[in-house]
């Protein structure tokens, strides 16, 4: 049988197809696929109309942005992903930014190795701390979930949420004050982003949310790049709309090494790698053969 992966995995759920199927790492021919393991490649329409022989599209991670459900679900292939698997690497990722950003962690470094602070003390390098501080949580899933117990925890901080899954009720017993979007930006001093990437999510942080924010908000976006509107995002960072932002994605990913934000030091570049940590790419790997095995009737 053969079985579509273009995209690194554990070593250890590599060695495990390697066992049992063919792997391969092209859609030349997808008519003879038996099942395709997408992490960051995408599954087009016509791929999956043209792969008669599929029994599963398997989601390494959460997100299903990047397989075309519609074509999949009209061919009656199955698509399945693993929710949760990564959340805890993914929040951990995500307070890093946060505290990178107050403590300006990151810009001490770079002016540190320059020679640029010569002396003790200096006004720049103060920082704030995250204790005692409130987070505004943009989504109410697994992610977002570990942000918030680590925030809760170990920092002390007041939770708020939006949510367009959740009740008022479900995030107060959740433990999160119910806000809007727009209250998030007004009353918090962070916006950490875990929702997914849809039509109707597509640059949701824009000009609008930063209309009226808190001056001293830090952004944080480990979910998809879609969600901000970069070149928003730019104005509200160089006119001190918003006091910094950590992105861990982008809409055009790689980002161009002439993207503009990556030339301003109150902004935190990463490259998609919240989620990647050996702990969870172990957990990712197993679950993601376990599920094609099954589909397959692999004993393996």
């Amino acid at each position: 049988m053969k079985v579509y992966l273009n995209d690194p995995v554990a070593p250890s759920a590599l060695e495990r197809l390697k066992a049992h199927v063919e792997i391969v790492d092209h859609f030349d021919r997808p008519e003879e696929l038996d099942a395709i393991i997408v992490r960051q490649q995408y599954c087009t329409a016509d791929v999956i109309r043209r792969a008669t022989r599929c029994r599963l599209i398997q989601q390494h991670g959460a997100g299903l942005d990047r397989i075309d459900t519609r074509a999949a679900e009209e061919c009656g292939i199955p698509v399945r992903n693993t929710p949760g698997v990564n959340s805890r690497s993914v929040a951990e990722y995500a307070v890093a930014m946060m505290l990178d950003l107050s403590r300006k962690v990151t810009q001490i470094d770079r002016k540190t190795r320059k020679g640029l602070l010569p002396a003790f003390g200096m006004p720049e390098t103060v920082g704030s701390e995250l204790s005692g501080k409130r987070l505004g949580l943009v989504g109410s899933g697994h992610v977002a979930q570990d942000v918030a117990q680590i925030c809760k925890e170990g920092f002390r901080m007041e939770i708020c949420c939006c949510s367009a899954h959740r009740s008022d009720a479900e995030l107060r017993d959740l433990g999160f004050a119910p806000m809007s979007l727009h209250e998030l930006f007004a009353v918090c001093d962070y916006v950490s982003l875990h929702c997914l990437l849809t039509p109707e999510t597509y640059h949701m942080i824009g000009r609008s949310c930063f209309r009226g924010c808190n001056p001293n908000l830090i952004l944080i976006n480990t979910a998809r790049g879609g969600l901000v509107d970069e070149e928003a995002l730019y104005e509200a960072l160089t006119s001190g709309i918003i006091a910094a932002a950590g992105l861990d994605v982008f809409e055009e990913q790689p980002p161009s090494t002439d993207n503009p934000l990556l030339s301003l030091d109150n902004f935190l570049a990463g490259m998609h790698v919240a989620g990647s940590t050996h702990e969870a790419l172990e957990r990712n790997g197993k679950a993601v053969v376990d599920s094609v095995f099954e589909v397959l009737g692999i004993d393996g």
